[in-house]
């Protein structure tokens, strides 16, 4: 099995539970199940939901069977269902991850798979810092480039909506050395990961689930409802 059948293989317990609400944004999609999970939704023209308009009441098994496919809408839906099974774990910690990462930055190759707001604080700690993107922005590196940057990284920061894009699993496979972490919304604590050879987990508890859904289904971004989040990080015993 793969890291995806894991995923679903671990939450079998949650299989029969009801999806009660579903909801595809622009920029971001919503479930909610047991609780609300969210993913960042992609998506392209040719994408078709067949049982659209008819999701609500499905079994959560059914739903998580999207992640399985090569329909980057129906694996948004599907990680955001997955998402939506857990509570805030027992054991966790409140940080904010960038700021850990400058804190473990000095003299270190840093990667971030993702583009995020780096300080130029970390930019100065750290020996380099290279941003892989799907679509670079100035100073960026187009994310083809992975298979040759990451295995000699120190420190690898991979953003959670890869497990949305399909690209999660192979990236992971890339790593040789040093501290992977997956952060951000779309992040599952799922210690699934640690698996996967994933060193850190950033997730998020939706902390106010109906503004949640009603924000992404009105097309709202992480900003519109980044307050109504919980931010937690689960680590490996070892780290």
């Amino acid at each position: 099995m793969g890291l995806y059948e894991d995923l679903i293989e671990s939450v079998k317990t949650y299989h029969n539970e009801v999806v009660k609400d579903v909801r595809v944004g622009v920029v971001w999609s919503a479930v909610k199940s047991k609780g609300v999970g969210i993913s960042l939704t992609y998506s392209n023209i040719y994408d078709e939901v067949e049982d659209a308009g008819n999701l609500v009441g499905k079994s959560v098994k059914e739903l998580l069977q999207y992640m399985l496919t090569f329909n980057l809408t129906k694996v948004s839906i599907g990680v955001a269902t997955f998402n939506s099974l857990f509570d805030k774990p027992k054991k966790y910690e409140n940080v904010n991850m960038l700021d850990y990462i400058e804190s473990i930055a000095d003299n270190k190759r840093v990667v971030f798979v993702g583009h995020f707001p780096i300080s130029e604080s970390l930019r100065k700690r750290a020996k380099e810092v290279i941003i892989l993107e799907r679509t670079p922005r100035e100073g960026d590196t187009i994310d083809t480039a992975a298979y040759y940057i990451i295995p000699d990284a120190d420190i690898v920061a991979i953003t959670g909506s890869t497990l949305s894009n399909k690209s999660l699993e192979s990236l992971l496979s890339l790593k040789r050395k040093g501290i992977t972490i997956v952060f951000g919304p779309s992040t599952p604590p799922s210690s699934v990961l640690f698996d996967y050879s994933v060193d850190i987990i950033g997730a998020s508890i939706v902390k106010n689930p109906q503004f949640v859904l009603d924000a992404i289904s009105q097309g709202g971004k992480l900003s519109n409802f980044k307050k109504h989040l919980e931010y937690i990080v689960l680590k490996k015993e070892a780290i």
